[in-house]
């Protein structure tokens, strides 16, 4: 497999909105966060996840597919199958680590933030999903959008 190349990505909710070109086997785009992107229904997936760990209290639903997920970091099912997890997790950043590591290093410093305050308490849902819009580069109004709203009450992950 060659090396992916590694490319700036913006920040803005333009991209997540493109067209969904045939979704990708884990070794071509979805190598990226950009690949990830391309993939509108796995990116649909992704912030559904983001939606859900900001409103669990707010929304049932919420609360109960971030109940349901079998991985530490939430990015299992029932979001993602095991090979898109596998392709999220795997992600290359712009500074060549993967979303897992990202995610991973940023709770650290969250966690030892909490303990140098004398607050060693874990973390819910909603305070990991800073974290994960900040990894995945999304913006919260990209999560508060009428449309994804309206779809995300119509069909839930369904895509």
């Amino acid at each position: 497999m060659a090396k992916s190349k590694k490319t700036k990505i913006p920040h803005d909710k333009s991209m997540a909105k493109r067209s969904n070109p045939t979704p990708s086997s884990p070794s071509t785009a979805s190598s990226t966060l950009a690949g990830l992107r391309a993939d509108s229904n796995l990116w649909y997936k992704i912030c559904v996840l983001n939606y859900d760990l900001s409103n669990p209290k707010k929304d049932h639903n919420s609360e109960m597919r971030t109940l349901c997920t079998t991985d530490e970091l939430y990015i299992s099912t029932p979001y993602f199958s095991p090979d898109e997890a596998t392709r999220i997790k795997s992600a290359i950043l712009d500074d060549g680590s993967t979303i897992e590591q990202a995610i991973t290093s940023s709770l650290t410093n969250f966690f030892e933030k909490r303990r140098a305050s004398g607050d060693s308490r874990p973390c819910g849902p909603h305070d990991m999903a800073p974290v994960y819009r900040l990894c995945f580069g999304i913006e919260k109004a990209e999560i508060e959008d009428k449309k994804f709203l309206s779809r995300l009450r119509r069909s839930g992950l369904a895509t």
